[in-house]
């Protein structure tokens, strides 16, 4: 059977003939570069070993058994390397399956030894390129890079005077390997770990020097760099803006010149880095130019197309997030409008005749992302997003078959249904409680964490959804949840649950504990996690207040002796939330009858805690302190018990400190205060 000249070059990897090996990485080379159909073929055929192997073999000069690397001497034998190199990154540039086919086989440590300065410029650029692209992708190993002296080498090529050249050829050669070197850097900037043992390695002068270079695409690179350097990372940002260049130039300075730059990329990736300076608080002397240089160019840039226009809304929604002052700015430079019709423009191409790209997946994403960060905060926001009238493709994205925008979906939702008007109206219209309950089942955990947060909003009291989702099986569902092995699920739903029975009836918290049981809630009380105590704390708080008939059924649940248990032990947290939350308990329970009063009045080590609370650094644990105080001592009749409480108290000095509190610097504790002065002073 005839071979074809794909199959006989394939063969030719084999041959001992340094000419002809060449001759057939080349052609190999020129045959998949742009074309996947070629990469697929070549890949079936199993080259990617033979590929690593001609990158991985040791020069001639080196002592060696290996017949074939006996014949590849000299230039020849750099040259085989080169062209493997390129031919693996074409592979590489192939997608995260090709990737994770060169990482399998070993490719990534030969390539990375490939990068030392004292290789031929030529070589180090292949590997360089290759490992750019292995990098790009998320489920490649960054650890390889941290081993041996390979990031001491590419922080050597950031600077393009490394590899001497000498022609302006070379000197363009050496500022895309420069740039190559920065972009591999910001891929493997992912944890904090990796970012101290890049910046420890030098980093931040490297790659500001590199901000004032002549080439673009490698100050792009730079940039990108030390934005990923700096993300949550105030120490480094701090670093960055107090490292200068070899011109003595602000780095700081020369990002916001090059924010002005023509290019769109270049304005972008330096917003971007000015945006994690500024989240990073590394910044606060340029306040000013956030809002009016940084926030104005990236709403802008919503104009622009392809791979800019799908990141700025992205890198908007970091900036403005958690910042109302930021979100009034975008809304008020029409980020709204140009984000809803990102979003509109989208679905629209959605239920075209053709299939909607990847891209616009993230496009869709980050739009819907951007709007709610927007309205996160800003009540006018919330009002321009649903003016916009892209509920409806709200609703829509909750059932998209990427996640990224499922996900964006919720967080939007969640952030208008802060309002308690649009919740009433427009959410409840466009009859978003359906699609948004199923995503409490979602394959996706991110979806289903963000979706069961946005339902912590839709069950509250006031909330017109309650009754649909307690319908649709929200109480299972939510237990259900419960038992989830992520803490972020685990704690949503706990959190849910929390809000369900807040100021609900007896019967909507029966149906609630029937479900979740007092065992469970008692589990969840000491969880390992902080956050979840607490919410499970703050649902037993809700489940004791209002009635008295509620508090004894926490009585039943739990049993008095188990219950009073829990609440001596949390009051000796030193977590001021715990805390917070366990007072509030016996705050309920010293609203009841005289049975759930003594149960408190019982127990010296509890009224010991509560007394010294009322001298803490936190107003907003004094006043639930003065509360318990209040409950404790009010007299719903002249009963004999009442005055044997509030001579206890006195005994133990609550009254002497109430008194040292008449002047409390928190306007409402003074008002507790006075309430608990006067109680004192009817029982005297």
């Amino acid at each position: 059977m005839a071979w074809t000249k794909h199959e006989k070059a394939v063969s030719e990897l084999d041959s001992l003939d340094p000419e002809v090996l060449v001759k057939a990485l080349r052609f190999i080379k020129n045959n998949i570069i742009g074309n996947k159909t070629k990469k697929d073929l070549y890949i079936g055929f199993n080259i990617i070993p033979k590929l690593v192997s001609f990158v991985d073999m040791t020069t001639a000069t080196e002592t060696t058994n290996s017949a074939k690397t006996t014949a590849l001497q000299g230039d020849i034998y750099t040259q085989v390397k080169i062209q493997a190199a390129i031919v693996l990154g074409s592979f590489a540039y192939g997608g995260e399956a090709n990737v994770s086919k060169i990482v399998k086989n070993g490719g990534v440590k030969p390539l990375l030894d490939c990068i030392a300065s004292t290789n031929d410029p030529k070589l180090i650029e292949a590997a360089a390129r290759a490992l750019k692209a292995i990098y790009t992708s998320p489920t490649a190993d960054k650890n390889d890079i941290f081993q041996a002296n390979h990031l001491h080498n590419l922080i050597i090529l950031l600077n393009p005077a490394a590899l001497n050249p000498k022609s302006d050829r070379e000197k363009i050669a050496s500022a895309h390997t420069a740039e190559l070197a920065a972009t591999i850097i910001a891929r493997c900037c992912d944890t904090n770990d990796q970012q101290i043992q890049i910046a420890n390695a030098g980093a931040f002068p490297a790659l500001v020097r590199l901000l004032s270079c002549e080439y673009a695409k490698a100050q792009e690179a730079a940039l990108d760099a030390l934005a990923y350097l700096c993300r949550e990372n105030t120490e480094f940002g701090r670093e960055i803006v107090q490292t200068q260049s070899d011109l003595s130039k602000n780095p700081v300075k020369i990002m916001l010149e090059l924010i002005r730059d023509n290019s769109p990329t270049m304005r972008l990736i330096a917003a971007r880095c000015l945006t994690h300076l500024s989240r990073d608080n590394a910044i606060p002397e340029y306040t000013n130019d956030i809002s009016l240089v940084v926030l104005p160019t990236l709403v802008k840039l919503l104009d622009e197309k392809g791979p800019v226009r799908e990141e700025a809304p992205h890198v908007l929604a970091y900036l403005i997030r958690d910042n109302e002052e930021l979100q009034k700015a975008a809304c008020d430079a029409d980020a709204v409008s140009k984000l809803a019709g990102i979003v509109t423009h989208v679905a629209d191409e959605e239920t075209s005749y053709y299939n909607a790209t990847g891209d616009s997946d993230k496009l869709k994403e980050h739009a819907l992302t951007a709007l709610a960060a927007m309205s996160s905060l800003y009540d006018n926001g919330r009002k321009l997003v649903v003016d916009a009238k892209i509920i409806p493709h709200i609703v829509t994205a909750m059932s998209h078959k990427s996640y990224g925008v499922r996900s964006a979906a919720c967080q939007l939702t969640k952030s208008l249904s802060r309002s308690v008007h649009i919740l009433r109206t427009s959410l409840v219209d466009a009859g978003i409680t359906g699609p948004l309950f199923k995503l409490l089942s979602d394959e996706s955990t991110d979806v289903q964490t963000i979706a069961c947060a946005t339902f912590c909003n839709m069950v509250l009291e006031f909330s017109p959804m309650k009754r649909t989702i307690l319908e649709l099986g929200g109480i299972e569902k939510l237990v259900e949840l419960v038992h989830s092995p992520d803490n972020n699920i685990r704690l949503n739903a706990i959190w849910g649950l929390k809000n369900l029975i807040c100021h609900a009836e007896s019967d909507i918290k029966d149906s609630v504990m029937k479900i979740l049981t007092y065992q469970m809630l008692a589990t969840l009380i000491d969880d390992p996690e902080i956050d979840v105590q607490e919410q499970a704390l703050n649902l037993l708080r809700n489940l004791a207040s209002s009635r008295e008939t509620d508090i004894e059924e926490v009585f039943k649940g739990l049993g008095e002796e188990k219950l009073m248990n829990i609440v001596e032990k949390k009051l000796c947290w030193s977590n001021p939330q715990i805390i917070k939350q366990t007072l509030y308990i016996i705050s309920n329970i010293a609203s009841g009858n005289e049975r759930h009063m003594q149960s408190i009045m019982t127990r010296s080590d509890i009224l010991n805690n509560i007394l010294a609370y009322m001298t803490h650094d936190m107003p907003d644990i004094r006043l639930v302190a003065v509360w318990c105080l209040n409950n404790l001592t009010w007299m719903k009749d002249k009963h004999l018990n009442t005055q044997d409480r509030v001579r206890r108290l006195r005994q133990l000095g609550f009254e002497e400190q109430v008194k040292k509190m008449a002047n409390d610097e928190d306007l409402d504790v003074r008002e507790r205060v006075k309430s608990a002065i006067s109680q004192f002073s009817e029982l005297s």
